[in-house]
């Protein structure tokens, strides 16, 4: 981060009163100096969520979630740091200065996106005066027959295309160019006459989390229609397909109104409208079947928990197959629902009893590693030996790729189930069980290191008397995690500052619940001097180890056994190490 951009996050974090702002979301009462509430981010009924007033950060003991000031608003209101850092010196009354973003846009660039983005606003409006109007008779009456009510209509804003020229004239008369009507996504030419690209259909606003219409989808009415069903806008400055999830407008306002536990993803629009008319208000669609890394990483600021509802049919079902990894690997929960072949959504919730069944659905949703293994079973005859032993293969190495054991066994019993073959042999095939033993091993090796390495940090941040402030810590404390938190400390110790919310900005948010164990590390009796240089002395002693490793590794495939002293030398400080004595 560059040093301009940290020095304004600074500013803002320290003249944020974070009690003040989560006061703003939470209802929070003092005791001492820490400030109790019920943690925003999950259903509990006894308040776990602790806001620190002195170091200005806050910590839930029962999800984990914590941060500082800027965590809290990303995760609150599900947007990225740049927006959080807007909403932040929004409240304090401070103008963002031009930062170093990578990705930033120009002030030119901005100041187009927000006229095309005032265009767009205007563009929904009309549309939807249209379909209100006697013009529109036809369009209210196809949506009501398909079972999308008047609230709905004003619910997702859903709105009317006349006939080729009516939108752009209307926006002509608002000042706006033809030029611009193009870069917005809404005009195109043929043949040097310009024309509304979604004449004649019914208008789907695509509208981004802080209300801004990016894009518009269109549906004709026509039945057997001999052109596409539908019509999406496209690539403009602000509609990208790859980053846009329709409704997320929605599930923004619904996360307002309280914690949600998970999302259900659909194929279209007409699948997410009709969940929401029946309950299922977390239903959005993607735009298009190929889900990205970008919108699966937008759904998880809103939820732990994913549902695909894409149809029944085989191109559903691939779709969901593809899209299972990259919400796996951002780090969502999966659940397939299973719908029948040939029905959508849509169909099944407007049924007979269609409800319950969606629901009886959603309660048996397969896993990602059960869907997988359901989706190969189709593939293969399973009453032909090869068949068989074909899937079998291609199942164990789905199981082949789950770390946790006991899940990996009861995967390996279902292909069992399924096959007839041993549990012995299926083991042998994943090689399983050196795997889980290698595993379970280096777990217990990392268990071990970051205790001590938790303590010495945690005594280093509360800047305990016994710890050695002149000592080179650098030469045991060698990731990048410990050297920002250590560095920071010195600084803090050396300007007198108390405050460590900042830390959070400085490192990968991905160790932010780390950290919080740091800062609120629970001091107790033998936690002490004597402690602490035992814990240094093996911490020592470990990185001795690995850097002779790594020499006698390097002299043995280079041949070269000139780095021989040196090896003398790290044997020497480790022995002086085990002896007690300093290296």
């Amino acid at each position: 981060m560059k040093q301009s951009n940290q020095n304004f996050y600074d500013e803002v974090l320290a003249k944020t009163d974070l009690v003040k702002l989560i006061s703003e979301y939470v209802a929070l009462s003092k005791r001492g100096n820490t400030h109790w509430g019920c943690c925003p981010f999950h259903h509990e009924k006894a308040p776990s969520f602790a806001v620190n007033e002195d170091k200005q950060f806050y910590h839930c003991f029962g999800c984990k979630e914590s941060g500082n000031a800027f965590t809290f608003i990303k995760k609150i209101e599900s947007v990225e740091f740049g927006d959080a850092l807007k909403i932040l010196a929004k409240k304090l009354g401070l103008e963002v200065p031009k930062l170093d973003f990578r990705k930033s846009d120009s002030a030119e660039v901005q100041a187009k996106k927000e006229r095309l983005g005032q265009l767009m606003r205007e563009a929904a409006k009309h549309y939807h005066e249209n379909l209100n109007s006697a013009q529109g008779n036809n369009a209210r009456k196809y949506l009501e027959e398909r079972g999308i009510t008047k609230n709905l209509q004003t619910k997702f804003g859903l709105g009317l295309s006349l006939h080729g020229g009516e939108m752009l004239e209307y926006l002509r008369k608002l000042g706006y160019t033809t030029q611009e009507m193009k870069d917005a996504g809404v005009a195109a030419a043929k043949e040097s006459e310009w024309y509304d690209v979604f004449y004649g259909r019914v208008i789907f606003p695509i509208i981004d989390q802080f209300g801004v219409v990016v894009g518009f989808g269109g549906r004709t009415m026509q039945k057997d229609a001999d052109f596409a069903k539908y019509r999406n806008s496209s690539q403009t400055l602000l509609f990208d397909k790859s980053k846009t999830i329709y409704a997320l407008n929605l599930l923004q306002k619904r996360k307002q109104r309280g914690n949600m536990s998970y999302v259900i993803l659909c194929e279209g629009y007409m699948d997410v409208i009709a969940l929401h008319a029946v309950g299922f208000d977390t239903a959005v669609a993607a735009m298009g079947t190929a889900l990205t890394y970008n919108q699966a990483k937008k759904l998880k600021n809103f939820a732990s928990r994913v549902y695909i509802s894409f149809d029944g049919d085989g191109a559903g079902q691939k779709a969901a197959l593809r899209s299972l990894d990259i919400l796996a690997e951002t780090g969502l929960s999966v659940r397939v629902i299973q719908l029948p072949e040939g029905i959508d959504p849509d169909d099944l919730v407007k049924s007979k009893g269609g409800v319950e069944k969606y629901k009886a659905l959603m309660d048996n949703a397969l896993t990602l590693p059960a869907f997988k293994i359901a989706s190969l079973q189709k593939q293969y005859d399973l009453s032909d030996k090869e068949g068989k032993a074909n899937f079998t293969i291609a199942a164990v190495r789905v199981i082949k790729t789950l770390e946790n054991p006991v899940e990996q066994e009861e995967y390996l019993k279902m292909i069992a189930s399924l096959t007839g073959y041993s549990l012995e042999a299926l083991n042998r095939q994943a090689d399983i069980t050196e795997r889980v033993t290698a595993i379970t091993q280096q777990l217990q090796h990392t268990a071990v290191k970051n205790s001590g390495e938790h303590f010495i940090l945690a005594s280093i941040a509360a800047q305990k008397d016994y710890v050695d402030f002149t000592e080179d810590f650098a030469t045991f404390l060698i990731d990048e995690f410990s050297r920002l938190i250590v560095e920071f400390i010195l600084t803090n110790r050396k300007e007198k500052r108390d405050s460590v919310a900042s830390l959070y900005t400085r490192i990968d948010e991905n160790m932010d619940t780390e950290l919080t164990e740091i800062l609120h590390y629970e001091f107790i009796e033998g936690d002490n001097k004597n402690k602490y240089i035992e814990c240094v002395k093996n911490l020592k002693i470990t990185v001795l180890q690995q850097e002779k490793e790594a020499i006698a590794q390097d002299m043995q495939e280079s041949k070269d056994f000139s780095r021989l002293p040196e090896l003398s030398e790290i044997e020497q400080k480790l022995n002086r190490l085990r002896k007690g004595s300093e290296w």
